[in-house]
């Protein structure tokens, strides 16, 4: 079906003979009309040919060599620069038989050498052939622009898309932020008057049941507000709004401080947390972010690990830099919830009933932590053999001791 197509196509292709010999113009226009071809034109002085072929797109070009005022092998030199990245074949007719200059022709343009005289029969095939590619190569060309054109189209609905939904995004967050911000104020004013009330220092005193009711109410309200100070601030790391304050700290020092803070937790539900011994490691960091950091991630090995289970921290550095690894052997994390574990509002068990406190936001938080100090978080978990936390901090970061200004050893250039 295609090659019918093509058929047809070529013989209304527009081909162009040019030879200063007008008997031999004739005699090739016959020939080829009476094969079939419609749109045959001559032409006996080369130095009209460019203007032609600025004015008409030719399909093929039938040239002789030997012509007065400009051979056929300037001519296709003039023509070169007018067909630019145009396929536009070029068929030499010449009666000159010496290698040199089918050597030439070849070398400057030509597509292929016919010797005068020709045969009829080859004549037209080869001008058949030079035909169909030249129709193939037109029907190609179309199908990359139609295709360049969709492929345009759409790169521009999806960047026009794009926008819209950071537009969305960005509302939403600046929503959250605001909301947060409106929240924190009448929060801090519950949780202020309830550890008032709590402390009993009003006369008359208050029942023993209504002081219950107190502390719930603060209990409630503190952790209301943890939670809205976790969406205020993932919006601030989500809207690229976070300032980090960095000072030079003893990681180990903190790791050690933030599972002496998990401790009740951890032990009522009997989860063991071991520190991996090791030495001192120094870094540039925000304190207070790897702090939430640290404790986001052992939170949750404890959160979700099985009764009786361990947690194993270990922190280390080197040339490549500093990584801290939180080993739970809980029950994992199921395959399908792995994929999407850092986006927002994601929980850790996929759970329908939420057997675990939380909003999903610390994970995203982490992740963003990391990334705000150059680093990136890695998870690798096993359905019913636990999971591993991995956060990475560039070696640049790292310091030699509590002194800001000393890198450590082997690592200024790593």
């Amino acid at each position: 079906m295609i090659n019918a197509e093509i058929d047809r196509e070529t013989k209304d292709a527009a081909i162009l003979i040019v030879d200063d010999n007008l008997s031999n113009v004739d005699l090739l226009r016959e020939i080829l009309r009476h094969q079939g071809y419609t749109q045959v034109f001559g032409e006996t002085d080369p130095r009209l040919v460019p203007d032609l072929c600025r004015n008409q797109v030719f399909d093929i070009l039938l040239l002789d060599i030997r012509m007065p005022h400009l051979t056929g092998f300037q001519l296709i030199e003039l023509l070169r620069p007018i067909f630019g990245d145009d396929y536009v074949p070029i068929l030499v007719l010449t009666a000159q038989t010496d290698q040199e200059t089918r050597r030439k022709s070849l070398e400057i343009g030509a597509n292929d050498f016919l010797t005068k005289p020709f045969v009829t029969w080859e004549l037209l095939q080869r001008v058949r052939n030079m035909l169909q590619i030249r129709m193939l190569y037109k029907k190609t060309r179309e199908q990359n622009r139609e295709l360049e054109q969709r492929v345009e189209e759409r790169t521009r609905e999806l960047s026009e898309a794009l926008t819209l939904s950071r537009k969305a995004d960005r509302a939403k967050l600046d929503f959250l932020s605001v909301m947060s911000h409106e929240l924190r104020t009448p929060l801090n004013a519950i949780i202020g008057f309830s550890e008032v009330i709590s402390a009993q220092d009003m006369r008359p005193p208050i029942p023993p049941d209504y002081l219950d009711y107190v502390k719930l109410i603060e209990e409630s309200g503190k952790h209301l507000l943890d939670m809205v100070n976790r969406i205020l601030e993932y919006a601030k790391g989500a809207t690229g709004t976070v300032v980090l304050e960095e000072r030079t700290v003893n990681l180990r020092d903190l790791l050690d401080r933030c599972i002496a803070m998990l401790t009740p937790k951890a032990l009522v539900k009997r989860v063991s947390v071991v520190l991996e011994p090791g030495l001192p490691v120094w870094a540039r960091v925000d304190e207070r972010r790897l702090r939430e950091l640290t404790l986001s991630i052992l939170d949750n090995a404890i959160k979700f690990n099985n009764t009786g289970g361990t947690v194993i921290a270990e922190l280390t550095a080197g040339e490549g830099g500093i990584t801290l690894a939180i080993t739970d052997n809980g029950p994992g994390i199921p395959a399908e919830i792995q994929a999407r574990i850092f986006d927002p509002f994601t929980q850790g068990d996929g759970a329908i009933d939420r057997r675990h406190e939380g909003i999903g936001l610390g994970l995203p938080i982490v992740q963003r932590y990391a990334q705000v100090h150059g680093g990136r978080i890695e998870l690798i978990s096993e359905p019913g053999a636990g999971t591993t936390v991995r956060v990475y901090l560039p070696a640049e970061r790292q310091r030699a001791s509590g002194d800001d200004d000393a890198f450590a050893p082997g690592l200024a250039d790593a």
